[in-house]
């Protein structure tokens, strides 16, 4: 496994990746400090960092680089119709229930977006709850907050300068 890291708007972020795509995302706090098999790659993860620099900044809207997060075939169900909501919109848990054919999934819904293991590509951050409320984002409504004003075109979530690596 293979990891890199970039400071942004909304922490530090790291990304996990191998020959198979992106495992995982993280935003982390400070003292955080990764595994001690993982190696610090930048060169293999350039892709990946590029492509979330060029979303923190409002010039992509879709990622395309393999992803590969692990979880349970329900989990991974409910993350590919997560993927699916566009740019810039959001949907509630009842309408990715019924976009899987499960009406009663509300709750395993809920769960499965808590524990997602690549935020931000896998944009739970589009999935709001049945009033339109901001919740149940393990970083936080001040995360999601940020991250719908970078889709509406209202921030940028990376300082310009870090831009130029790329």
């Amino acid at each position: 496994m293979y990891y890199d890291c970039i400071e942004t708007e909304l922490g530090n972020i790291m990304l996990l990746a191998d020959h198979q795509g992106l495992r995982q995302l993280s935003i982390m706090s400070p003292s955080y400090s990764p595994n001690e098999i993982w190696q610090h790659n930048p060169e293999f993860m350039a892709p990946f960092i590029r492509q979330l620099k060029e979303y923190l900044i409002g010039s992509r809207k879709k990622f395309t680089f393999p992803l590969a997060p692990q979880g349970t075939l329900f989990q991974q169900q409910i993350w590919h119709a997560i993927a699916d909501v566009p740019y810039g919109k959001t949907v509630t848990y009842e309408q990715i229930a019924a976009n899987i054919g499960n009406t009663k999934a509300t709750q395993a819904i809920g769960i499965a977006k808590n524990v997602n293991p690549i935020p931000i590509v896998i944009p739970c951050h589009r999935v709001l709850n049945s009033h339109n409320s901001l919740c149940g984002y393990r970083y936080g409504e001040e995360i999601v907050a940020l991250l719908l004003a970078l889709e509406a075109g209202d921030t940028i979530l990376l300082e310009e300068h870090q831009n130029d690596e790329y």
